[in-house]
């Protein structure tokens, strides 16, 4: 396998708007499957929020969230994955996707925790969310309870 090709870039990275923040994978058995991806896999806990079944791991610089579902929620949750992205302006972020026919929800003001979001689907209906810091200087901090 050493005469493998190394790929070549399709697109200038370092211009993306979006900023891959987390991917969220939603769970039957949260208090089984977080100490799994720590213990077995060593990922590292950024936040665990054990009231509301959510954790945040890393693994280098990506990050993983675990949302713990009951099983009554399955039938209306589309897809067990959803994609977070942080972008810097989340008005002009969702402006740009309507003019491209996107159907974005209305921002959702998360102050507790500090951000803003808008949640929509990508065409195959995996569910994506966009969000801003309210106050950048909170940006890449975390308070424990809060995600």
């Amino acid at each position: 396998m050493s005469d493998l090709v190394e790929p070549e870039p399709v697109a200038d990275t370092s211009r993306s708007r979006l900023d891959l923040f987390m991917t969220v994978v939603r769970v039957m058995d949260w208090s089984n499957i977080v100490p799994w991806y720590i213990d077995t896999l060593g990922m590292v806990p950024i936040l665990i929020d054990a009231e509301h079944e959510f954790a945040l791991l890393a693994a280098g610089e990506g990050r993983l969230g675990f949302k713990g579902i009951k099983s009554h929620q399955i039938a209306h949750e589309r897809t067990k994955v959803r994609f977070v992205f942080q972008v810097a302006d989340i008005d002009r972020e969702r402006q740009r996707l309507a003019e491209r026919g996107v159907v974005v929800s209305v921002p959702f003001d998360n102050s507790e925790e500090g951000y803003r979001e808008v949640r929509l689907h990508d065409p195959e209906g995996n569910s994506l969310t966009m969000f801003a810091w309210i106050d950048p200087s909170r940006e890449g901090r975390f308070e424990n309870g809060h995600h």
